[in-house]
């Protein structure tokens, strides 16, 4: 009998029908209720499962119309979208929630007045994260707040929202784009208890800069995010172009 998560097994189940091409490239998936009904599971088990195909690459999620069979056609029409870290576990099919470290507001460090194009020694909201999923830790946050843009910052649950969502719905400024620059690294010992792993761990060492629709600068994060529970998958397509 497999000792692996039961929601390993329903993935494995998945990709089983993928090979045998019992839904082919474009194909949408039957609805999670029919599919726990099929497998005998639960809804957080198959979501997970098909999360982890997701994350693969094998499948796709399309807001408001399901889940399909990657094929060029669905990357075409659906191409990658700026998410919030908190979208990013719920696609993953984890229970996302946050351990407050710190709020602080002060001078933005030389550094990142700069790449938040403010004035020098420009205050900022620092906002200090430990990012769980499923009650388990998978990264550290830190974010970096234009004070003028964010007032009052301090007044929002932060151990439960995510940034963007009361950015838009609470200032009405909307992310709008990011850049993510990713490093492997290691973990330091004090990384390593807040993430609870052994200290000299692989992480990525991702810092990311969103945004708004007019290019205005609204925020800069870095994250450092456990290597044994972070994947990411790029999906490549040939170009059209003959080759030379």
């Amino acid at each position: 009998m497999t000792s692996s998560p039961l929601y390993q097994q329903s993935a494995e189940a998945l990709r089983t029908r993928l090979a045998q091409s019992e839904w082919k490239e474009g194909d949408r998936l039957p609805s999670e209720s029919e599919l726990c009904e099929e497998f005998g599971v639960s809804t957080v088990t198959m979501r997970r499962a098909v999360a982890t195909l997701v994350a693969e690459g094998l499948l796709i999620r399309l807001q408001g119309k399901g889940t399909f069979v990657s094929s060029d056609h669905a990357i075409l029409q659906g191409p990658p979208q700026l998410t919030s870290f908190t979208e990013d576990l719920q696609l993953r099919g984890w229970r996302p929630t946050a351990r407050l470290l710190s709020l602080t507001f002060e001078r933005a460090p030389g550094p990142v007045a700069i790449k938040l194009g403010l004035a020098a020694g420009a205050l900022v909201y620092v906002l200090r994260r430990v990012r769980l999923a499923d009650e388990r830790p998978v990264a550290i946050q830190v974010a970096y707040v234009p004070a003028l843009l964010f007032p009052a910052l301090e007044t929002y649950d932060l151990s439960k929202a995510s940034l963007y969502d009361i950015f838009q719905r609470e200032y009405g400024i909307k992310p709008a784009n990011a850049s993510d620059v990713y490093h492997v690294g290691k973990v330091t010992a004090d990384e390593a208890e807040l993430l609870e792993v052994e200290p000299d761990s692989p992480a990525f060492r991702v810092a990311r800069l969103t945004t708004d629709s007019t290019g205005r600068r609204i925020e800069m994060v870095e994250n450092v995010i456990r290597g044994d529970r972070w994947a990411v998958v790029l999906r490549l397509t040939a170009s059209r172009q003959p080759g030379r």
